[in-house]
């Protein structure tokens, strides 16, 4: 599994119309309603159709566009995607886990996963695609592009798909707690890519450095005093027999 493998999704937040963003970010989870709709780990598409047929009576459209919802949510999105939601003018950012139903009463579920909110984001500072996606009506929405060209990546700090990789393969498998290992993606590569940047300031200093020293050798070069420019020789030399002359790459 890599960057190219995770997929992001939108999910508003009134699962059986109440307005849950605060729960959502708060208790660290997404859920969606049709409390009905019972376990659908094992069920078929065929089997979920079937349930919303009978117990909501829905047909047709209407019908088509619940399935697709419930499948999505429950079949597609898979531990480790990105869902986004909206609150108060400002778009969360999280991973999420496991589809985990509860029968919190007889014969009425809760459908949710968990989820780790990693960073929140004014919607202006999204790329268009991303925007048009939270802009979509229904209740769970695929980004239908690639994950790595949605901007997202770069918002989380992820630039190493291998080390995500690494993540991935050392989770446990069962339960809530696998979420953890798939949400902390973001602040290891956050601290990847911050000591890849002092790396860089580290090399852009030392070369300017290595300018200024190749400046005061040619200086010296050019000195009335012929032992400075001596000296000055004697290094250039140096420096010039210990540089390796590159291979041209066809």
């Amino acid at each position: 599994m890599n960057l190219f493998n995770i997929n992001l999704f939108q999910m508003k937040t009134k699962p059986g119309g109440q307005e849950k963003a605060s729960e959502f970010i708060a208790d660290g989870y997404v859920k969606i309603g049709w409390s009905k709709i019972s376990d659908m780990r094992n069920m078929t598409k065929e089997d979920i159709r079937s349930e919303l047929s009978e117990k909501y009576e829905y047909e047709g459209r209407s019908l088509s566009t619940n399935l697709g919802t419930l499948s999505t949510f429950s079949k597609v999105m898979k531990r480790g995607d990105v869902v986004l939601i909206t609150h108060e003018n400002f778009v969360h950012i999280g991973f999420v886990g496991d589809y985990i139903p509860v029968e919190v009463e007889e014969g009425k579920w809760d459908h949710r996963r968990a989820c780790k909110w990693k960073a929140m984001v004014k919607k202006d500072d999204l790329k268009e695609e991303v925007k048009s996606l939270l802009r979509n009506m229904t209740t769970v929405t695929k980004f239908p592009h690639p994950f790595v060209t949605s901007g997202i990546p770069e918002i989380l700090g992820i630039v190493d798909s291998q080390e995500q990789i690494e993540i991935i393969e050392t989770s446990t498998k069962e339960g809530t707690k696998s979420a953890p290992s798939f949400v902390e993606i973001g602040e290891q590569q956050s601290h990847k890519s911050n000591e890849g940047i002092n790396n860089t300031r580290l090399l852009n200093r030392l070369e300017s450095l290595g300018a200024t020293a190749l400046e005061i050798l040619e200086e010296e070069m050019n000195s009335d005093d012929s032992e400075r420019r001596r000296k000055a020789a004697v290094d250039l030399l140096g420096i010039l027999n210990n540089t390796k002359r590159p291979i041209d790459n066809e």
